[in-house]
């Protein structure tokens, strides 16, 4: 009887490690016949318990007073292994990464080659003078052990993402890749960088518009951009999160392309009282160090405040961050025709733990901690589920909670719905009001086939959980008729 037990037990334990495992799916689309180049793989056996506290090299500096030392020690940290693991954060041999899940859905969603995510587009002469054309990027993020633990947690019933579970302990890091198509003939300083190939959508469809979403393929994009963000505790009184920006900057001194990624500057605060008239008067950013040395030319943020070169100018890193809550009730940065006092809104030094907003009596919003990653997979989700769908209201692309019929507007850095995301989005609603109601946003709105890494498969986990108890069960039986 005991063998018979623990038999059963052990096919139980094998079924719920299935369920586990085959929780999140990898990419938006899956790679064609043929393809012998890379594969991205979710990073997502997410620890099950906190992680031993580890070094944190960075604390040795002052954010406020030795900014620059303090975020090459995280850069450094970022970098760490996984080089030598070709940024397979399951592969590093000196700690593990994660991804955050349900990047995949959408227009935008993870690309089968490297599992990036399309990010908001460069316009034209925002990366350098020459640029005349807009240019996509591409970006994938990673979490430490510390994050990656927070992330389980929140996804631990992958068809119930727990945002009450999503605060980040003190050392969580995230780095995030961004990657440019825009060639070296339009950026110079991209000369000699760090290159990948990334299942993108077309390019240069025109040249003085943003790349519509189609049928993907295989392009070369250069690393432009690395963005860092530490759960640091010395930041409690404004925000409790440091974040930082490098460039590529292929003119400076360097044995290697990561050498040549150059610090813009890092911010732990949003400067809630520099309005516009304190800036004309000549008050400046105190909550930010921006690089002086710096001789890529950048657009920064709103008034001064950090942002890396594919940002959106009207924002800034942390202020964008500060929105991230559950449920996305908010742009993540002010709509275009906001006065000076309701951009200040966006500006405020949110507490980590604290929202953006408060949400809506029937759903009353929770933190996410500042994790975008977070914010908009659960989104994504949630549209999967049609739990949010697609609407125009007063000629506008927004969501809307398919309960509450509340607004939910889509995460972009874009100036309001990026012009892919609102045609799409536009056509399934229209699609949507002849048939009498409306669609999840899919990917088939955008003319495209539908990929065939999109396939829904919440059912999985559920699926292999409850196959591996009927497998327990049958042994047990089996075993007791031939006993």
């Amino acid at each position: 009887m005991r063998r018979v037990l623990t038999l059963a037990f052990t096919v139980l334990v094998i079924g719920a490690f299935a369920a586990r495992a085959a929780s999140f799916p990898d990419a938006r689309e899956k790679p064609p016949a043929g393809w012998t180049g890379p594969v991205f793989k979710l990073s997502q056996d997410y620890p099950s318990k906190p992680p031993a506290a580890e070094e944190q090299p960075w604390k040795q500096y002052d954010f406020k007073t030795q900014p620059e030392q303090y975020i090459r020690a995280v850069l450094a940290y970022g970098i760490e292994g996984n080089n030598e693991s070709d940024w397979r954060g399951y592969d590093n041999a000196t700690r593990k990464w994660y991804h955050a899940p349900w990047m995949h859905y959408g227009n935008n969603g993870r690309e089968f080659i490297r599992g990036l995510t399309r990010e908001r587009n460069s316009r034209p002469r925002e990366l350098a003078p020459e640029q005349t054309c807009y240019w996509q990027n591409w970006a994938v993020g990673f979490y430490n052990p510390a994050g990656g633990w927070v992330v389980g947690q929140v996804w631990k019933d992958p068809m119930r993402p727990d945002a009450t579970k999503s605060g980040f302990p003190e050392g969580t890091v995230s780095i995030k890749l961004l990657f440019t198509a825009a060639p070296e003939s339009q950026v110079p300083y991209l000369k000699n960088g760090f290159q990948w190939q990334g299942n993108i959508d077309p390019l240069g469809v025109a040249c003085n518009a943003i790349d519509p979403p189609g049928v993907r393929t295989p392009a070369t994009v250069t690393l432009l951009q690395i963005d860092v963000a530490v759960r640091d505790s010395r930041a409690d009184a404004t925000t409790g999160w440091v974040m930082g920006t490098f460039v590529y900057d292929g003119n400076s001194a360097g044995a290697t392309a990561w050498d040549r990624m150059v610090p813009v500057g890092v911010q732990w605060g949003n400067d809630p009282e520099l309005t516009p008239a304190r800036h004309a008067a000549g008050e400046r950013v105190k909550e930010s160090w921006i690089n002086p040395a710096l001789q890529i030319p950048q657009h920064l943020g709103w008034l001064g405040r950090l942002n890396g070169p594919v940002d959106n100018p009207i924002s800034a890193c942390l202020s964008c961050h500060g929105a991230g809550q559950d449920p996305a009730v908010r742009q993540t940065f002010p709509p275009p025709g906001s006065t000076d006092e309701e951009r200040m809104h966006w500006f405020r030094n949110i507490k980590t733990g604290e929202t953006f907003n408060p949400g809506s009596p029937q759903d009353p919003a929770k933190s996410l901690h500042y994790s975008l990653q977070l914010a908009l997979g659960i989104q994504n989700f949630r549209t999967d589920q049609q739990q949010i769908v697609p609407a125009v209201s007063n000629g506008e692309v927004v969501m809307k909670m398919a309960k509450a019929q509340e607004e939910v507007f889509p995460i972009s850095r874009e100036e309001g719905m990026g012009e892919a995301d609102m045609m799409a989005a536009a056509h399934g609603a229209s699609e949507a009001g002849e048939a009498g109601s409306a669609p999840a946003a899919s990917p088939a709105t955008s003319g495209a086939p539908p990929p065939a890494g999109e396939e829904k498969r919440p059912w999985l986990p559920i699926a292999a959980g409850v196959i591996g108890f009927l497998l327990g069960l049958g042994v047990m039986a089996a075993m007791r008729r031939s006993g």
